[in-house]
């Protein structure tokens, strides 16, 4: 099993529908940059998604970028930014 790289939205929307304890069974790890946590904790995110990333499972592991986010991606959300950037040195993540 390899890592994942999760954007916002597919996560908010599993723990929405009590359905992310799947991930772990999916993929060894869920790997999320800071933006998409910081997106997961904002006050108008339902309070489930906020408690859960307050108190992450441990197969969630926040990692921060290698390298600065290119600007032709200005137009996308930071958590969209930095979950399709490389988070990690010789990582082979896939991405959701």
């Amino acid at each position: 099993m390899q890592a994942i790289v999760a954007d916002t939205t597919p996560l908010n929307y599993l723990v929405l529908i009590q359905a992310a304890d799947i991930l772990p069974n999916l993929y060894r790890r869920v790997l999320i940059p800071p933006a998409v946590k910081a997106e997961l904790a904002h006050a108008n995110t339902p309070a489930i998604v906020r408690a859960w990333i307050l108190q992450p499972p441990q197969w969630v592991e926040v990692v921060s970028l290698k390298l600065p986010v290119d600007s032709a991606l200005a137009h996308l959300d930071a958590g969209e930014r930095e979950a399709i950037y490389p988070l990690r040195p010789n990582s082979q993540p896939s991405f959701c």
